[in-house]
């Protein structure tokens, strides 16, 4: 006769409970990001498409967005996956066999708060160091791009604005050593000028952007004509020429730092400022709501097999993104000294801690269980 101690089957169910949650975790994580950087994504092609910025950064923008996402995906998902699971278990009595193994409330707290100092260790790596180092690289990026010409963001076959609003170019034909065809330029005043505005519109069979000794940029364009003059008066001034060079002005946009969340975390930590605070409370109470959800799930996840794994998924979500949400107003509230900073953020993690102390004497009474 073999005698299993029960260490040993402690460890095969603590390995079996923490390899289903990890593993709904990462469904979960990818569901919801693919649909967050779906959203994002679009966003950045209809900047793209109008010329804003270079589709060449889509992706580079995506990767640099991604830790921003994740600091708050990854706490929803694991609470997620711990309702799903736990559900799972009380629906096919594994919970039950669990505790006829001899692991009660207390060692599946345990077990539950492992897996949780895990997801709040890759939270505050995410919190603290990525999302803002790729907040900053964003900011780096975008101000790049604010610096290109029209010409840079140039897409063949569509007509574009350019920043200012006085200007439309459209371009048949762009090849890779940036030679363009059959173009179409139209110039004009400020939608805000009073009267009539005067409007330069040029045609051209081809043309590029040249550089000069001196670094200017110039657009030469070949083979076209150049019509100027009022709309709804006659005298416009017609012109052919065989080359034309139009110098393209640049004017360096500073590069700023406007998001908090791109600001580093020892930089927040040495601040002052309530808006600052706000932003250093706000990262750190992503990683503290992990447990504290963690002690919300045990509980409510608890159904019977009649109610099916999702009975109690509903009140979960709701509870989950009512604490996001109150963390959210309470952090706007910080940052506009409504709320006393040394309240901070700390009184909506003690309510949701109140709230899992309450929900366990309802849901995990001595009767059914003995630890």
């Amino acid at each position: 006769m073999t005698f299993v101690a029960r260490g040993d089957i402690s460890i095969t169910l603590y390995k079996y409970f923490a390899k289903d949650v990890v593993f709904t975790l990462i469904a979960v994580v990818a569901v919801v990001l693919f649909i967050s950087l779906g959203w994002r994504f679009s966003g950045y092609l209809e900047q793209a498409a109008v010329g804003t910025i270079s589709s060449d950064v889509l992706l580079l923008l995506i990767g640099y967005r991604l830790p921003g996402f994740l600091e708050i995906i990854i706490p929803i998902s694991f609470f997620f996956s711990l309702m799903l699971v736990l559900g799972r278990m009380h629906v096919d009595n594994e919970i039950i066999v669990m505790k006829s193994c001899g692991i009660g409330p207390g060692q599946l707290v345990i077990n539950i708060m492992s897996l949780a100092f895990l997801a709040m260790l890759a939270t505050a790596l995410v919190s603290l160091w990525l999302k803002p180092e790729g907040e900053f690289r964003t900011e780096l990026l975008m101000a790049d791009q604010r610096n290109q010409t029209e010409f840079d963001t140039l897409a063949p076959g569509r007509f574009q604005n350019i920043r200012s609003g006085k200007r439309v170019t459209y371009t048949e034909t762009l090849h890779e050593s940036g030679l363009l065809e059959n173009i179409f330029m139209s110039t004009y005043e400020s939608a805000e000028a009073a009267g009539l505005q005067e409007v330069t519109t040029m045609i051209a069979e081809s043309g590029e952007s040249q550089l000069d000794e001196f670094g200017n940029r110039y657009l030469v364009l070949k083979n076209g004509i150049r019509y100027t003059g009022q709309a709804g008066r006659h005298g416009y001034q017609v012109v052919e020429y065989e080359v034309f060079g139009q110098i393209i002005p640049e004017e360096p946009v500073p590069v700023r730092i406007e998001r908090l969340s791109g600001i580093p975390t020892y930089k927040l930590i040495m601040a002052t400022e309530p808006k600052y605070l706000s932003e250093l409370h706000w990262r750190m109470s992503v990683i503290i709501m992990i447990p504290v959800l963690a002690l919300i799930a045990l509980p409510l996840s608890k159904v019977n097999p009649r109610q099916g794994r999702l009975g109690k998924l509903v009140p979960g979500m709701f509870l989950c993104f009512l604490y996001v949400g109150l963390l959210a107003a309470a952090k706007t509230g910080l940052q506009r000294e409504e709320i006393p900073l040394p309240f901070g953020l700390w009184w909506v993690h003690l309510i949701f801690l109140l709230v899992a102390v309450t929900i366990s004497k309802n849901f995990m009474m001595p009767s059914r269980w003995r630890w």
